[in-house]
């Protein structure tokens, strides 16, 4: 009986992982080692793809280069600002955004320290990872609210990394840069001054959303729905488990600092990181509306058209939101 007992709970602890015994390997992009994507690192350090009966196998890949790479189907999702994915899905591409983990802006304008004012860019040069970027769209967003313009007023930078643009910032190649954290906390400690904390304008932005193909989520819809069950689970343990937190930063961000660390982890699990990571239409729209001022196809397309609202709202049927 006693070995009855301990096989039956085996069988009930042990996830089900299909016929084969196996484990679903699955590929998943991310553009940058910033605390914005802590929820798929948590996810990642924690174990729990393979709770869910995956093996998650994650790609840093910069730029434009995530989104060729996902639609050429070499990656099963993205975690990613959502511009890139919307701008392709414009262009005919087979992605939809699926969840959203942050709504705001989370960069900060970080500048050298005789630039104390907006009007001290007129004529400077500021760094971004890549035109087309979430930092580029950022800037200019931020640049029109002040009155200049980002194509005349000042000179846009492709610099690359997070970490480049430090260096470059340091090195006096840009007055200024955006920056994400804990770059930007780096860049503190140097001797720059932040300019702007984004996070606190007032733009709802989609900016991380978890993307996959339709067909994809079509073919696969329960392994779609077991990594967004990691993503959740990740999401809640990075919020709820300081430590944890703390050294997937480090992991995968490359910092030692401990102070810099914990100032990363304390803002974004108490100011970024939704606890639900739901998408809200709003903030998608203000992404289309932003791709629409460069790119005509955009126009009047409705926010509906690029996400799939469906794989959550079954998670959430279930109880694993609440």
């Amino acid at each position: 009986m006693k070995t009855f007992c301990w096989f039956l709970f085996i069988v009930l602890l042990v996830p089900r992982w299909g016929e084969s015994g196996e484990l679903t390997r699955i590929r998943v992009g991310y553009p940058s080692p910033s605390a914005s994507f802590s929820p798929l690192f948590v996810a990642k350090e924690a174990g729990l793809f393979q709770k869910y009966a995956l093996t998650g196998e994650l790609l840093y890949l910069q730029g434009v280069q995530i989104t060729q790479v996902h639609v050429a189907k070499q990656v099963d999702f993205t975690v990613t600002g959502s511009p890139l994915p919307l701008q392709a899905s414009v262009e005919g591409a087979d992605l939809v955004l699926a969840a959203s983990s942050i709504d705001k802006f989370i960069y900060k304008l970080i500048v050298i320290p005789s630039i104390t004012a907006p009007a001290d860019l007129k004529g400077k040069s500021i760094g971004i990872t890549r035109f087309g970027s979430l930092p580029d769209v950022a800037i200019r967003l931020v640049l029109n609210k002040w009155g200049l313009n980002p194509d005349k007023d000042v000179s846009l930078i492709q610099v690359g990394r997070m970490t480049d643009m430090v260096v470059a910032l340091s090195g006096k190649k840009i007055d200024a840069g955006v920056i994400s954290d804990p770059t930007s906390f780096q860049a503190e400690k140097l001797g720059m001054r932040r300019l702007l904390d984004m996070g606190d304008t007032e733009f709802e932005f989609a900016n991380v959303a978890v993307v996959v193909s339709r067909s994809y989520a079509k073919t696969n819809r329960d392994v779609a729905l077991r990594f967004l069950k990691a993503y959740v689970e990740g999401t809640r343990r990075f919020l709820t488990d300081r430590s944890l937190g703390i050294n997937a930063l480090k992991k995968y961000t490359g910092i030692d600092d401990p102070e810099i660390l914990g100032k990363t982890y304390d803002l974004f699990a108490g100011k970024y990181i939704k606890k639900n990571p739901t998408l809200s239409l709003r903030a998608v729209e203000r992404a289309l509306a932003m791709i629409a001022d460069r790119n005509p196809k955009a126009r009047g397309r409705r926010a509906e058209e690029f996400v799939d609202m469906s794989l959550m709202d079954e998670l959430e049927k279930g109880g694993l939101l609440r």
